[in-house]
């Protein structure tokens, strides 16, 4: 059976005991605890952030307001089962909770029901998941060396593409030497891209949904194991699991960290443009000039290759011609050095506050990618 997420709404301790007493040896994964409901906006607007395919409620207390309760669940848009839970089996609550739409209605001993009812939701799950969508953009992030700034840039631009878009945004972690987003983004699935990658044969959005985290306004992420990560993927299964991440999103970022592997070029194939960062420091423009003849030697696309300056000066040696004539390609974007104001976020656990000026810049690039309108753009100049 996939993974399945809940949530659990739970304030007698006997059903609380019973439960955590039966799901660790269920494909279960918890996005939510809490005793009871509480203000019921923030409830549902908690639900509809974290999308749990299961909410175990506990109606003992509810009475009356059960059948309410249970229809204002199942009224968010992605319709969670709902195993009604009580401590006894009184006909005519069974009743009531399944006239109100309940999947299930439990009662302790847990242990010998559970497993056949969460069965039943993964099976419908199944069968009413939407056929796979094809053709959402695909975009990697490569440093051209260690230390200039790819994961902070796709981090940034994730966040903010989901304002200027339509659609599902995802960012996956390729980095398999830093990993650095799980940290970054405070993210707390315990499963990352390897356990995708190395189960392609079972991949549905089921299983997907059980693996991303989504604690965040309009995006999904798939982290990276923590480093350091020793990996025997084949390229065809890293492909696989691609080409599924493009079936279920509008938009994937993916960062593949520094420097190009065999690990990432396998990667890099199926993606519709990659953004080479760099600063200019000497090593690193030596290092992105490297990266970018490979990739055209390599036969990926010249057109595809896209060239960003990070921490850039405010004052350039070069001008912005002359660098794309040193580099081969032209300069996409650049971003400005505010290394105080991000060590400051990164120090208190957080990203960019959205009103700091490096922030904006992060807005205007994402706008960019996602193709705002000419009247947009001309409101947000990338380079001045």
């Amino acid at each position: 059976m996939s993974i399945l997420t809940a949530g659990i709404v739970i304030e007698t301790k006997d059903l609380w005991d019973e439960l955590q007493g039966a799901l660790p040896e269920l494909p279960v994964r918890v996005l939510l605890e809490q005793p009871e409901v509480g203000d019921w906006n923030t409830f549902l607007e908690r639900l509809e952030r974290l999308r749990p395919e299961v909410v175990f409620l506990d109606t003992t207390k509810l009475k009356d307001a059960m059948a309410d309760s249970i229809r204002r669940i199942k009224s968010i848009s992605c319709s969670p089962a709902v195993f009604a839970l009580a401590t006894d089996a009184k006909p005519e609550t069974i009743l009531a909770a399944m006239r109100a739409g309940a999947s299930e209605f439990l009662y302790p001993p847990f242990a010998e029901h559970l497993a056949p009812a969460l069965e039943r939701v993964g099976a419908e799950q199944k069968r009413s998941s939407p056929v796979l969508r094809r053709g959402g953009r695909t975009i990697g992030f490569v440093s051209a060396k260690g230390g200039c700034g790819a994961t902070t840039v796709v981090c940034h631009t994730a966040v903010e593409l989901p304002r200027y878009t339509k659609g599902r945004v995802l960012l996956a972690d390729l980095d398999i030497e830093a990993g650095l987003i799980s940290f970054l983004l405070k993210t707390n699935s315990p499963y990352n891209f390897m356990d995708a990658a190395k189960n392609t044969h079972r991949l549905d959005e089921t299983y997907w949904r059980a693996l991303v985290s989504n604690g965040i306004s309009g995006l999904e992420v798939i982290t990276a194991p923590a480093p350091p990560a020793k990996h025997s993927l084949r390229p065809e299964h890293l492909k696989s699991l691609i080409s599924f991440m493009r079936s279920q999103y509008d938009w994937v970022l993916i960062d593949l960290g520094r420097s190009l592997s065999n690990f990432s070029t396998s990667a890099i194939e199926d993606m519709d443009e990659l953004f080479v960062v760099t600063t200019l420091e000497i090593p690193a423009l030596h290092q992105a000039q490297l990266i970018i003849r490979r990739l055209i030697e390599g036969g990926y696309g010249r057109e595809r290759v896209r060239l960003l300056i990070n921490r850039s000066p405010k004052r350039y040696e070069l001008t912005l011609d002359e660098l794309a004539s040193m580099l081969g390609v032209p300069v996409y974007a650049t971003i400005p050095n505010d290394y105080g104001t991000l060590s400051e976020s990164y120090a208190e656990g957080k990203l960019l506050p959205p009103s700091s000026s490096l922030a904006k810049h992060f807005s205007r690039l994402a706008m960019k990618i996602g193709g705002v309108d000419n009247q947009e753009k001309k409101k947000f100049s990338l380079f001045g």
